[in-house]
């Protein structure tokens, strides 16, 4: 029996029990709602002044800093100010009175964010702090920081709204970018079309055959560096937590001068591994060009090759259309397998090991 037969929203539910697929459909209202949010908390802020600022640092792991990413990668064109993502316990070396520290946690309980905020007051940073609470609301009214509260009930993944839409409007307000309200609106619009068209209602949609075809392959995503990095970074992690499937990927034009050689062994990497392809009209021509040799290359090793064009009027829609349908893949290659895309064990058991 075809997968795709399977997919109704009764199926989806009777598995998917802590509702991730409603998270999915949320995302242009979670846009919406994140705006209004931060506005309101930014209204009366006292935010440092752009001129105060020689770079940015965004602090934050998982979930909580893949935002700050998309920004980074959305933003590339247009804002002239360094922006780095740390992941870690401690700050980069430059991290000093000129730096702006955006410090996210979903929980407000990540000890490596925690670290970094420590280490963001000891250096003098300028720091705003977005979390739901926890000990970094603590730290941030304590210390009199501007703070801007998130709604609970997420998974730290699928509140992925709440963790650009503050850094994103936040940097608008302080004048590194401007217009970006009426960009968010526009994504918001186009996300809710896309639930509509890859939700469970409609059973044999891209999403799902997508997620078919990967249920005896692991997909490789490969994208372009500029502007899409993060979006495939999103569709790797999106498919290895919500699936709990194995994903690789690169970025192009860097694969070509490495990986694209590792493709003729093993043997067998043809029945085991699929590519994606994640393409945008906002690509660069030699990029392009470089897509369409890879493909000759992969389909001359017999690889399955499956490539996926944005959709949207303006850079951000186009960005958020990808997410959008690897979202939604992953919560079907999920339910293919019989497994609640919300939970996540390993990590839990991680977390606890490292308590030990």
């Amino acid at each position: 029996m075809s997968f795709s037969h399977q997919i109704t929203e009764e199926s989806v539910r009777k598995i998917d029990v802590a509702g991730m697929a409603d998270a999915i459909a949320g995302m242009g209202s979670h846009i919406t709602d994140a705006v209004s949010l931060v506005n309101a908390a930014l209204k009366n802020a006292k935010l440092p002044s752009k001129d105060s600022v020689e770079n940015i640092v965004v602090a934050g792991l998982g979930g909580s800093a893949i935002g700050g990413d998309l920004v980074r990668s959305y933003l590339l064109p247009k804002i002239a100010t360094p922006l780095t993502i740390n992941r870690t316990y401690a700050l980069p070396g430059f991290t000093g009175a000129k730096t702006l520290v955006i410090v996210s946690s979903y929980s407000g309980d990540t000890e490596e964010t925690l670290a970094m905020y420590d280490d963001a007051k000891a250096c003098g940073a300028q720091i705003v702090c977005i979390s739901t609470g926890g000990a970094l609301m603590k730290r941030a009214q304590e210390s009199g920081n501007p703070f801007i509260k998130l709604p609970t009930g997420f998974q730290p993944r699928a509140a992925l709204a709440y963790s650009f839409v503050p850094i994103l409007l936040l940097l608008d307000a302080m004048g590194f970018t401007s217009g970006e309200e009426a960009n968010l609106a526009g994504t918001a619009t186009l996300l809710t079309s896309l639930a509509e068209r890859y939700g469970p209602k409609n059973g044999s949609n891209l999403a799902v055959k997508l997620a078919e075809k990967m249920q005896t392959r692991s997909p490789v995503i490969y994208s372009a560096s500029d502007f899409l990095d993060t979006v495939n970074l999103r569709w790797r992690g999106q498919i290895q937590e919500n699936a709990k499937h194995v994903a690789f990927g690169n970025v192009l034009p860097e694969m070509n001068h490495n990986e694209i050689n590792g493709w003729d062994h093993p043997r067998s990497a043809p029945d085991s591994l699929m590519a994606i392809f994640l393409r945008t009209s906002d690509e660069n021509e030699r990029v392009a060009k470089r897509f369409a040799i890879l493909r000759e290359v992969l389909q001359e090793r017999i690889v399955f090759v499956e490539e996926i064009q944005a959709e949207g009027n303006t850079p951000l829609e186009r960005m958020f259309s990808l997410i959008a349908l690897g979202d939604w893949t992953s919560l079907y290659l999920a339910i293919i397998e019989g497994i609640d895309p919300s939970p996540v064990p390993v990590i839990s058991t991680l977390k606890k090991k490292l308590l030990e």
